[in-house]
């Protein structure tokens, strides 16, 4: 039974997007294990209308637009016709990247609105190993020539995702749209619980998800870990840090967590430059339970890169370009952490005085969270010292793990 029996509506609609590299095919592949909802990529519609690469669609729409525009609407009737259900998953770019170039996908506007609630989860990937899959897969021909003078390197690229922040945001302004960021790197769990809640389906005995984000220290742990030369992996503050995520998360069933650690680009030097070869030892760990796998080290000067995407001389080899990259990443930090705050239903924070210091950064989360009157949870361990300030800089302070197991309903 296709869409066109429902008179043209969704109940609910889950659009999957993000950036070239993120690769949300594999939650498309996920999910079919877990839901029984139709799954789809427009772009695959894109390709069979235009007997071409997707890449060499979007040029057209830069040479030969009003052509383009009448294959685009045949691809997205072609979908619409294949629809079956009052719930759908769509996978789809909201912006394209050619020669320089952002360009809106022309059909998501069109798209939203045939669903009453329409959530567009924009799945956010470290650029290192996003470009690192974008280069492997070209030097493997699948995507040959994709790249031919028209380099994707990293700066390209965190502009093509700020694009993607931004045609989102013009989204939700319809009403009917509520957008997600979410890092890939995320658990495969996380990632299933998501899906459950964009849907309105059950997973694993939950049915009502809490989205909480887990605010924590993260500068000054790194820093340390610096100047002792440990591994983030292995330094007992980062491995405390992260073990009691994953605690809860297996401990709450129906918890949603937004850890803003998921995306971790600002890895620098001992005099704050940006590394060109980002080891294991310096990110900051994440799940081994992935929906990809992960290598490393991932050498931003790799010959790969210079046959694939980018010329290394102009690019990663200038210091003045890898201070621009720098700053693009700090601003993105900064927008990404506070879009996981503001979609959040509480902030968690997990040991704000740690080292008996305050903490920029989530101090910061703490009062955006405040100014949207979302509930404030925080763990503050014995060995912190708490600095004279009013408690409710913290919000709620819980004794220990368990009382925000309660606080939170949780379903073991």
């Amino acid at each position: 039974m296709g869409i066109g029996v429902l008179a043209g509506r969704l109940r609910r609609l889950v659009i999957l997007s993000g950036v070239t590299g993120v690769e949300v095919r594999s939650v498309l592949e996920a999910s079919s294990k877990w839901f029984s909802i139709p799954a789809y990529k427009f772009e695959d519609y894109i390709s069979d209308v235009f007997h071409s690469p997707v890449y060499e669609v979007i040029d057209l729409l830069l040479e030969s637009r009003k052509a383009a525009l009448g294959k685009f609407k045949i691809a997205y009737s072609k979908l619409i016709e294949s629809i079956e259900g009052l719930k759908s998953i769509i996978a789809t770019h909201l912006t394209y990247y050619r020669r320089g170039h952002i360009i809106p996908n022309p059909i998501i506007p069109d798209l939203v609105s045939i669903a009453d609630e329409a959530y567009i989860i924009l799945y956010i990937e470290d650029y290192y190993h996003a470009l690192s899959r974008i280069a492997e897969r070209v030097r493997r021909g699948k995507t040959p020539g994709a790249f031919a003078d028209q380099p994707l390197d990293p700066l390209s690229y965190m502009y093509w995702r700020a694009s993607d922040y931004s045609m989102a945001a013009l989204l939700e302004s319809m009403g009917n749209v509520k957008v997600i960021v979410y890092g890939m790197k995320h658990s495969v769990e996380g990632h299933m619980r998501l899906l459950a809640y964009t849907l309105g389906e059950s997973y694993k005995g939950a049915g009502l998800f809490k989205v909480v984000y887990i605010s924590h220290p993260i500068t000054k742990v790194r820093a340390r870990a610096e100047e002792l030369s440990i591994s983030l992996w292995s330094f007992k503050d980062s491995s405390s840090i992260e073990s009691f995520k994953s605690r809860l998360e297996n401990k709450c069933k129906n918890v949603i967590i937004l850890s803003p650690t998921t995306i971790d680009e600002l890895i620098v030097d001992k005099s704050g430059y940006l590394k060109k070869v980002i080891d294991k030892s310096s990110r900051w760990p994440h799940t081994e339970e992935t929906l990809h796998e992960y290598n490393y080290p991932v050498d931003l000067e790799s010959s790969i890169f210079d046959e694939t995407l980018y010329p290394l001389d102009k690019t990663i080899k200038s210091k003045g370009y890898m201070e621009i990259l720098k700053t693009m990443i700090e601003n993105q930090i900064d927008s990404r952490d506070l879009a996981y705050v503001s979609q959040a239903d509480a902030l968690i924070v997990y040991r704000p005085t740690l080292y008996g210091e305050r903490h920029i950064g989530v101090d910061v989360e703490i009062e955006r969270g405040r100014t949207q009157a979302k509930p404030i949870y925080s763990i503050i361990l014995d060995e912190d010292k708490v600095e004279p300030h009013p408690m409710r800089h913290v919000g709620t302070r819980l004794k220990d793990e368990d009382s925000l197991y309660t606080a939170l309903k949780c379903i073991d």
